[in-house]
């Protein structure tokens, strides 16, 4: 779990000498961050599980506010930062697992300008997963074009067209993201919130029940996945779950047909009589 540092956080911050990473062997895993390029300056450093909201309050090791200041930063151990372009994690995304001598050559996604003095809030994580089977928030050597048509696939059901291809190529090439990144970006878009999601449960329904989905089923589902972040997977599992999945196949039972009323005897004379 992150522990996200108090307004007070800069008490919390650790001040480390600003060497070259060829002299700071031997240290936990952290990331430090600098006010002014080569490492050099002010600075401050955060560890596995830690976090600021809002870099407008707090400082470097000597006082100086570190909003928009950043512009180099050293990273040592298996670690990950996620830097954003604004306070309380938002605005567009940086994520740094090995040092950064100059922010200054780090440009943003659109190109308009630099990653330099432009962090406002950070978090600080451990690099999770090794070996097969790992976490998609593992660096891997793997095609960005391989990650990026899986991607669609999977989220929006399409190939991806040349724009949605470049835009992405950048953001896991030039900003680092991850395949992980890459979905929760796709999942948050117009595309997905509309037809997407209607398709994914729609093929469920088709696939699994032979039938599309009933309005009562659409929305349900459309909450679960907007909602709750189901996948695919899930909403599939809660369908066969279902008695109509479980039912499939089988019989209808037989329907129970009215009596007439001419038909209707009392049982202890044995005769006809109207009903009461």
């Amino acid at each position: 779990m992150n522990r996200l540092l108090p307004p007070c956080a800069a008490l919390l911050l650790v001040a480390l000498p600003a060497l070259a990473p060829a002299q700071r062997h031997g240290r936990e895993p952290a990331a430090t961050f600098f006010e002014k390029a080569n490492y050099r300056g002010e600075s401050m450093t955060l560890y596995p599980g830690m976090s600021i909201d809002n870099l407008d309050h707090s400082n470097f090791s000597e006082g100086r506010r570190a909003n928009d200041r950043i512009s180099s930063v050293l990273i040592e151990g298996d670690v990950e930062v996620l830097a954003y372009e604004h306070a309380n994690f938002r605005g567009r995304i940086l994520r740094l697992t090995g040092h950064v001598q100059n922010l200054d050559q780090r440009p943003l996604p659109d190109s308009a300008g630099t990653w330099n003095d432009r962090i406002s809030s950070i978090e600080v994580r451990e690099i999770r997963g090794s070996g097969r089977g790992r976490d998609r928030d593992r660096p891997r050597e793997e095609d960005p074009d391989v990650i990026i048509k899986r991607a669609y696939q999977d989220i929006l059901g399409r190939d991806p067209d040349p724009e949605g291809r470049r835009h992405y190529r950048g953001l896991i090439i030039d900003q680092g993201w991850t395949e992980r990144m890459v979905r929760d970006h796709m999942r948050k878009g117009d595309e997905y919130r509309g037809p997407a999601v209607d398709r994914i449960i729609k093929r469920a329904y088709n696939d699994l029940l032979n039938r599309d989905p009933d309005p009562s089923g659409l929305q349900t589902y459309r909450r679960l996945i907007l909602e709750k972040n189901w996948t695919e997977p899930q909403v599939r599992d809660a369908i066969r779950a279902g008695d109509e999945y479980k039912n499939r196949g089988k019989p209808a039972p037989p329907s129970v047909q009215p009596v007439p009323r001419e038909e209707r005897r009392d049982p202890e004379h044995g005769d006809n009589r109207p009903d009461r």
